[in-house]
């Protein structure tokens, strides 16, 4: 039976196995190995439901650190008169494979899985976003909207709060990186100050950057593993997703990064790898447009000021390296000997979409 470990922002390290024995299928059954104890998903009662169809009478499974926060929505709902916008439930504990919207696979856990979701609405022709006029309420009693993935029906819990307290909406919404943290080769996981700066990067670098061209470039190579492309938002995603791998395998994420000494031509200004994704002077060889970047961003145009830069500026690490990726795909070893192709992930895609969006 495939088995998969994988860390939950809630729940710290998680290991489960599927039901197929011998193959992944779509939103599988899932059986926890360790990490999880499903004791502590029990039943509670949310009066407000009672009438509701596929509420069980409002007798639900969920887990018991968000029994509080769950009854103060609904409790808030009913109070702002808000309840006739809830009709049906499609329930809360279910314990499979994520449903991506879009019919694509996932091999992470839905957050059924650890009861701390519901679903509303799910059959009124709107999937669900006829909910949202009560969004915002979940939202401020620590709960995550899924309109940010294409599945407004559905509630999870974001962060656990104590009884009688809210949380600030800005908070509840900021992304949950499960997708993005899970491990790369044996590098480890991308640290979240780093898949934060990527995405500030995403949302405002330059339309040109994620065009499409006539060159065998970064998306040309990674097509059969995240393609294809949709619009510039997936297009963007897809280039975040690359660099978080990239940076895993060059440096193991470390801004800092000098000189691969495994590599016996790094050992001039010009030749010698730096920063996080390991580029080198002579790159800006390929185009004069990456020597301009270089001294748009303050550097003189030298091989030793783009060492500097590469390590202390980390926007133009970051747009150099995507900018470079438009141009070849064979400077970078793990790109060109296809080392990061198995660990780029769809689902990491989607979130970064999230985020971005």
């Amino acid at each position: 039976m495939p088995e998969k470990s994988f860390h939950h922002p809630l729940f710290g390290d998680i290991r489960f196995r599927t039901a197929s024995k011998n193959q992944w299928i779509r939103g599988d059954a899932i059986f926890f190995i360790s990490g999880f104890d499903e004791k502590e998903v029990i039943p509670l009662v949310i009066p407000q439901l009672a009438g509701i169809e596929g509420a069980h009478g409002g007798r639900l499974q969920f887990h018991r650190r968000g029994h509080s926060q769950l009854l103060a929505a609904f409790k808030e709902i009913e109070a702002r008169g808000l309840l006739h916008h809830i009709k049906t439930c499609a329930g809360t504990w279910n314990k499979r494979l994520r449903k991506p919207i879009g019919g694509g696979f996932s091999d992470l856990p839905s957050n059924h899985a650890f009861g701390i979701a519901i679903d509303l609405n799910s059959d009124d022709g709107s999937n669900g976003a006829s909910v949202a006029p009560v969004a915002p309420i979940f939202q401020a009693h620590g709960f995550k909207w899924g309109k940010s993935f294409k599945d407004p029906m559905h509630f999870e819990v974001n962060v656990f709060l104590p009884a009688g307290s809210t949380v600030n909406p800005a908070i509840a919404s900021q992304p949950q990186f499960v997708a993005c943290r899970q491990k790369v080769h044996n590098r480890g996981v991308a640290p979240i100050p780093f898949l934060t700066e990527i995405i500030e990067w995403g949302r405002t670098a330059d339309a040109e950057i994620f065009q499409r061209n006539e060159i065998f470039d970064i998306y040309s190579s990674v097509a059969p593993q995240l393609g294809p492309w949709r619009d510039d938002l997936h297009r963007r995603a897809a280039m975040l997703e690359v660099l978080r791998v990239l940076a895993g395998f060059e440096s193991s994420w470390s801004w800092q990064e000098g000189r691969d000494r495994n590599n016996s031509r790094s050992n001039t200004p010009c030749t010698e790898e730096a920063g996080i994704f390991q580029c080198s002077g002579d790159s800006m060889g390929h185009s004069p447009k990456l020597k301009e970047l270089l001294c748009a961003a303050g550097g003189d145009g030298t091989c030793a000021s783009f060492i500097e830069l590469s390590k202390s500026n980390h926007r133009f690490a970051i747009e150099y390296c995507a900018r470079l990726l438009r141009i070849t795909t064979k400077h970078h070893g793990p790109i060109r000997d296809r080392k990061i192709h198995p660990w780029l992930r769809r689902d990491a895609v989607d979130e970064i979409m999230m985020a971005l969006a």
